[in-house]
């Protein structure tokens, strides 16, 4: 008799006959007619720890054809054992990879010793599994390669948090594609849109300088503009609640510039602004508000004094601040601050109280807005 052969029960052998068991496809056929059965509805108890011992018993068979058809029949079965279950994880990736994906008889520690031991192909099983605990999402960040990356962040069911996001990006920093299919996802946290954003631009500040389609100066004004607009744009959808963190992460790495305060109320984006002069003067955002919305100019400079903001900045803020303040009232329930629509009036507003002013008034407030800058001669938010 045939080692193969030797490998299966007596019961196994009455049942379906030595003959029967040394073929291989006769084995395959026996297999497919077992996943039919315990599929169908009326299906008793008895039957199915009949399936569950041909499966047993040929899950180690020799033919992966009949290994990955039980694979595929047992991964999401309620009445198949978990050690029945670990020893099929155990396969090679063709087959294990259903195992690791569908059945919900693995834990996280079964999960995460497979993401160390396994390769690629049972890595992207696991990071595509639904409902992907946070530790078998760590495991996989540590351990998973570009592509597996991809897969878990795809995943929108996995418990990716915002640390892990962050982490993730850290790792792969320099990918397109990872970039983009962060911004893909609804749950990216304003700080980490943000860190991509100033990445993509520094980015395409060098290629741009590198090819000499650009000139440095010329190169840098161009992507710090489109970044400055990007962060405050950002800010439109960060609750208050989470808005001074914003804010203080981008004064901790450097970027809450003079600059980028200056358009974020020129364009009409208050809620930025405020914060950012409430976290440079260390004041309480509801006393801060209260201040700068005071017609008192000494008060105003007094603010933007302790906020560290350039005495040159002082009379232009004055006059955007005023700008929105009127907008607000002429449009009430019309136009809404955080919107393009409003942030391209907001700019039109300013443009005009602009060409109201004196010659030499004018000339001023070119020079100012230059080198921040800010361009309000085609009234557009840029």
């Amino acid at each position: 008799m045939s080692l193969e052969v030797n490998l299966y029960s007596q019961s196994l052998k009455d049942i379906f006959g030595v003959e029967n068991l040394k073929n291989g496809d006769a084995r395959l056929s026996i297999v497919k007619q077992m996943a039919d059965l315990a599929g169908t509805p009326a299906v008793s108890e008895a039957e199915l720890e009949i399936v569950h011992m041909v499966f047993s018993e040929f899950y180690r068979d020799n033919l992966m054809a009949v290994r990955l058809e039980i694979a595929k029949a047992i991964c999401e079965a309620e009445y198949i054992s978990r050690h029945l279950i670990l020893r099929m994880a155990e396969d090679c990736a063709s087959v294990s990879q259903f195992i690791l994906h569908y059945s919900t008889k693995l834990s996280a520690i079964d999960l995460i010793d497979h993401v160390a031991r396994g390769g690629a192909v049972k890595q992207l099983a696991i990071a595509n599994r639904q409902q992907l605990e946070n530790q078998v999402v760590l495991s996989l960040i540590e351990h998973g390669s570009i592509e597996v990356i991809y897969a878990l962040v795809e995943n929108q069911t996995a418990d990716l948090n915002a640390h892990n996001l962050r982490q993730l990006y850290i790792n792969f920093s320099m990918d397109a594609g990872l970039r983009s299919l962060l911004c893909q996802r609804d749950d990216l946290p304003g700080d980490l849109r943000e860190l991509i954003a100033y990445d993509v631009a520094k980015t395409l500040e060098a290629y741009v300088t590198n090819l000499n389609w650009l000139g440095k100066k010329q190169a840098s004004t161009i992507t710090q503009k489109s970044y400055e607009i990007t962060v405050i744009e950002i800010s439109a959808d960060i609750a208050d609640k989470d808005m001074m963190d914003y804010i203080k992460r981008l004064s901790v790495e450097e970027r809450l510039t003079s600059s980028l305060i200056l358009r974020s109320i020129t364009t009409g984006y208050m809620k930025f602004f405020e914060y950012s002069l409430a976290y440079l003067s260390g004041m309480p955002i509801k006393k801060l508000h209260s201040l700068l919305h005071n017609p008192n100019g000494s008060t105003r400079n007094a603010l933007f004094s302790r906020s560290k903001l350039p005495q040159d900045l002082h009379p232009i803020l004055t006059i955007a601040i005023d700008v929105y303040k009127n907008m607000k009232l002429q449009n009430a329930g019309n136009l809404e601050p955080g919107t393009h629509e409003f942030s391209v009036n907001m700019i039109k507003n300013v443009t005009e109280h602009y060409h109201a002013q004196p010659a030499n008034g004018q000339a001023y407030l070119q020079r100012v807005l230059d080198c921040y800058y800010i361009d309000i001669s085609d009234r557009i938010a840029a």
